[in-house]
């Protein structure tokens, strides 16, 4: 059985994609699969990703299917991982050099259920624009039961190395076709590991693509934020901790919905357009520390800049919001 099963969706990537594969290829080792899924792209990534397979033919496998989004993409690859832990790749994306050894040198020595890493922001051109890194203890098997607060963290899925039997033993997938597919798992993941694992390595590099702000036909597709924190809030209940990660859940809403969604739409669609109204309902409906109470991690767990913006949506200074960001252009 493989260590590490690296699975990539490819779709629509054809300018990306050998950055993305070379920076894989360059360092796997026989403890190594790769999949690489190609999700019905309209482009060559079909054919590139048979010209690698070609090139590297062990241990890779190549899977062409009908357009299922990412979500659905990961599935597919999940399913054909014979790995011991899986890492999903985004193919516009590229991992550092020396990620492979440090993510097998760390699995060898933790064996955690979930390991996460810091990742760097750059941009078309391979330069460096900021990085990101949870702010946990490094190197030091944590769980969500004794440190609720990891529950707050990036919840991508593209930072994480996660054992695949955690996975089954929830019989989790990512939802096709929809928005924001990691925040609706990625928090079950860890909510459930008996140990994580925070490297201090910054493996990933996270392209920042020019004019990635969606379009103003798109917007509406930001409603799907709050359908994926409905479908948190429903998983925790059913699994009857919803109680005890209330403030958890509580901050991701803040953070996820009534700031990032609503900054996104301000972006592209100006101040006044409706989900604005319809997130701030959901932050209000559902976090009782928006309306007066006390969730520690507003303070703890979000940056200084983080909370000026929050703080003039919360007083519907919107305009203020959107002159900010224009300056930052």
């Amino acid at each position: 059985m493989y260590k590490l099963s690296i699975v990539i969706p490819v779709y629509g990537v054809e300018k990306y994609l050998p950055t993305c594969l070379d920076s894989v290829y360059s360092q796997a080792t026989d403890e190594c699969q790769i999949i690489l899924v190609d999700d019905e792209s309209p482009d060559r990534c079909g054919e590139m990703c048979e010209e690698y397979k070609a090139r590297y033919p062990e241990h890779t496998t190549v899977i062409h299917q009908k357009n299922l989004g990412l979500g659905g993409a990961r599935n597919t690859g999940m399913a054909a991982a014979q790995g011991e832990y899986l890492f999903f790749i985004d193919s516009d994306d590229y991992i550092t050099e020396g990620t492979i050894d440090h993510l097998l040198s760390a699995i060898e020595k933790h064996s955690a259920d979930i390991f996460v890493f810091p990742f760097r922001l750059v941009d078309e051109a391979g330069r460096y624009l900021g990085s990101y890194k949870d702010p946990f203890p490094t190197l030091t098997p944590l769980n969500a039961k004794e440190n609720k607060s990891i529950l707050t963290g990036i919840p991508s899925a593209w930072n994480k190395v996660c054992k695949r039997a955690l996975y089954e033993s929830l019989e989790m997938t990512f939802p096709s076709r929809v928005w924001y597919e990691d925040i609706r798992t990625t928090p079950k993941l860890i909510s459930k590991a008996e140990s994580v694992v925070y490297l201090d390595y910054e493996m990933y590099n996270y392209l920042q693509r020019e004019g990635s702000i969606m379009s103003n036909a798109r917007v509406e597709r930001n409603i799907e934020i709050v359908e994926a924190l409905e479908d948190l809030y429903a998983w925790f209940e059913k699994e009857g901790t919803l109680e005890s990660f209330r403030n958890e859940l509580e901050f991701l809403t803040i953070d996820h919905v009534f700031l990032s969604a609503t900054v996104r739409v301000i972006r592209t669609a100006g101040c006044s357009h409706p989900l604005i109204k319809t997130f701030r309902s959901f932050t209000e409906e559902h976090c009782h520390s928006f309306k007066g109470g006390n969730n520690p991690y507003l303070r703890s767990g979000m940056p200084r800049s983080r909370r000026l913006i929050y703080n003039l949506l919360k007083n519907r200074l919107n305009f203020a919001v959107s002159l900010i960001y224009k300056i930052k252009k």
